[in-house]
């Protein structure tokens, strides 16, 4: 393979210094980073860029297929009335009607809405509303009739005096979402989705609950094009795994993927004490430790990470007396949004990898209802950090938007909501180094060599048009993974599946 020079304005590393302006490639491997004339005689292309150089933002944890699916359906983040919702619907064309965003919380009627809300303007086709968390949705009629959620997942499809109302909760969600989406093609919706992150500035993502149908299109998107516009590490759900032999180039299975407990926005994250607004609810505990043990065993025999879903301090407690029990090398918790000091100190002995999503602090503008007094155990960073915590920053897309500088703002507490507290924020450095490095080591697989300017490690690179540590925001120009262009590769797959 040819030798690459990448040349731009100024190479910078995590912490803004300037190593250079220039880095030389080799295989998709780094060989040297420095001035250009470091590397005179030594490559055979070369590629300029008129930007600033740095490591690869990766998305440590985000729902690839759901992502794509958003793409496609219609938003309903920020609606203000079960009506509102009605007139979304109207205009949905194509067989299968998918929304997402939707919050009661916000409604002007103060209660969930039902499928006898939507039925008469969803008609005969299908029609699944996932709510913003992702942890409950709204199914009508006719995808009831499909589905048939209660079959598989009893305890979680709503009741109401004798009634099924239409709301399905956890793992009768993504169970009614596979269902549904059986006979649509995936393709044109995974490349969609991985185009929007490339122009965003990602250099790769963890896909959490990564179906098996959602990885063999990433394979065979792969091997026809000989590279993907953004690396992949799937995460299956545990109770669905599949297995691949081998860490491809561009995507492989890196773990598996638990849910402890649900979310705060639909009070099934499991709680060490009742809702503040909901004293008689703690949340729900989906796996306890015995689940999780077993869990992080089997993919440390695999040689992957369990990553752990645990909103709630509850839940968390699960999570870290089974790695007590376990002692595995590597291990994920997924979010971990409402934690002790204790917990935190046990998380950084433990060696877990905690990643976190800071915009749900903005999201959670309601937070300080569901928590009362606990608010000031909401989204720790800066806790995490200095009790040494290895720390990952990520979107959870679509449940927020994957721009990096919204994540980062709320990062930096940039947003005035209650959770938005001083004393946990992140300073730029160290919200950039969370999103590059610590984002790539959490994910692992093909992306566990990003997110670090040192030879050796993989040409994952992201672009910007101004400097980043004086602007205080990434202005993507472009992206480089392994080397390649990632461009070149979207515009295939734009022209393929007739991407906007």
């Amino acid at each position: 393979m040819k030798s690459v020079l990448i040349t731009g304005l100024a190479v910078l590393n995590s912490e803004g210094d300037a190593i250079g302006d220039s880095i030389l490639v080799y295989s998709g491997f780094i060989e040297g980073v420095g001035p250009r004339s470091r590397f005179t005689g030594s490559y055979s292309v070369e590629v300029k860029y008129d930007g600033y150089i740095m490591p690869g933002f990766v998305d440590a944890h985000l729902h690839l297929e759901g992502l794509g699916l958003a793409i496609e359906g219609i938003d309903l983040r920020g609606l203000d009335s079960i009506e509102g919702l009605r007139l979304k619907l109207r205009d949905v064309k194509g067989p299968l009607v998918y929304g997402r965003g939707w919050d009661q919380e916000g409604f002007r009627e103060s209660r969930w809405p039902s499928r006898w809300d939507i039925d008469d303007v969803t008609g005969d086709r299908p029609a699944i509303l996932v709510r913003v968390c992702g942890h409950a949705a709204l199914l009508n009629t006719r995808a009831l009739e499909i589905v048939k959620p209660w079959e598989a997942y009893p305890d979680f499809v709503e009741v109401r005096e004798g009634k099924i109302t239409g709301i399905v909760y956890e793992g009768a969600v993504s169970y009614s979402l596979e269902k549904l989406l059986e006979n649509v093609s995936l393709e044109p919706i995974i490349a969609g989705a991985l185009e929007r992150l490339r122009s965003a500035g990602l250099v790769g993502a963890s896909t959490m609950s990564c179906t098996r149908r959602e990885y063999e299109v990433l394979k065979r998107l792969a091997a026809e094009l000989g590279a993907l516009p953004v690396k992949v590490s799937c995460y299956p759900d545990y109770s669905k795994k599949f297995s691949d032999s081998g860490v491809g180039e561009w995507v492989s299975i890196a773990g598996y993927k638990i849910y402890a407990d649900g979310s705060l926005g639909a009070r099934t994250a499991f709680l060490r004490e009742p809702y503040s607004d909901d004293p008689q609810n703690k949340g729900v505990l989906l796996a306890g430790r015995e689940t999780i043990k077993e869990a992080m065993r089997e993919a440390e025999g695999e040689g992957l990470k369990a990553a752990i879903h645990a909103i709630g301090d509850a839940g968390l407690d699960e999570v870290i007396s089974a790695a007590e029990e376990a002692r595995p090398s590597k291990f994920r918790v997924e979010h971990a949004s409402v934690s002790w000091d204790e917990q935190i100190e046990a998380l950084a002995r433990l060696g877990a990898y905690v990643v976190v999503q800071p915009r749900f602090r903005v999201s959670d503008w309601w937070i300080d209802r569901r928590l009362g007094p606990r608010l000031k155990l909401a989204y720790r960073f800066k806790s995490f950090l200095k009790h040494e915590v290895k720390l990952a920053l990520s979107s959870d897309s679509p449940v927020e938007p994957f721009d990096i500088n919204e994540t980062i703002a709320s990062a930096l507490s940039k947003c005035g909501q209650p959770s938005c507290l001083e004393e946990e924020a992140l300073d730029f450095k160290e919200a950039v180094t969370a999103y590059t490095r610590g984002a790539a080591i959490a994910s692992g697989g093909p992306l566990k060599l990003s997110g670090l300017l040192e030879r050796g490690f993989k040409a994952d690179l992201t672009v910007s048009r101004s400097n980043p540590f004086e602007e205080f925001k990434v202005e993507p120009l472009g992206t480089i993974v392994s080397g390649f262009d990632s461009a070149t590769i979207a515009k295939y797959l734009k022209q393929r599946y007739y991407l906007e």
